[in-house]
């Protein structure tokens, strides 16, 4: 039995681990949430909204039918605190830097696009 495997061995280490297809009885399939909601955050003092920003917005609002909105950094309600909807997308914004559009499926950030400028950056974050 020790020649046979000192054989096998020898095989491996000159020709390498021969390639065997395998295949799975199951399939993974990777599910992507749909996007509920985008959130261009920036900060008023330090950035202005770039144009393509607004269109990419009024965009996905009308061609899409993702609520998209814009928040300035230091929105609060009346109580002083950040809106409920729009804390994940605050937290998300501040992780990656500002400004940023940070993409929602219902509370959860799915994506987050670090200072677009324009329609397309706006369009392709969304996926």
């Amino acid at each position: 039995m020790k020649p046979f495997l000192i054989l096998i061995a020898g095989l491996i280490l000159i020709g390498g681990v021969p390639k065997v297809p395998v295949s799975w009885p199951w399939s993974v399939a990777v599910v992507v949430p749909a996007a509920t909601a985008a959130v261009y955050v920036y900060e008023k003092d330090a950035t202005k909204i770039p144009t393509g920003v607004t269109v990419g917005i009024n965009r996905l609002n009308r061609e899409r039918k993702i609520v998209a909105t814009l928040l300035e950094a230091d929105t609060t309600d009346g109580t002083g605190d950040v809106p409920e909807q729009y804390r994940p997308a605050l937290d998300a914004a501040k992780r990656s830097g500002m400004p940023a559009l940070v993409v929602l499926s219902g509370s959860t950030v799915i994506a987050t696009a670090k200072a677009p400028a324009t329609e397309d950056d706006i369009t392709r974050a969304v996926p």
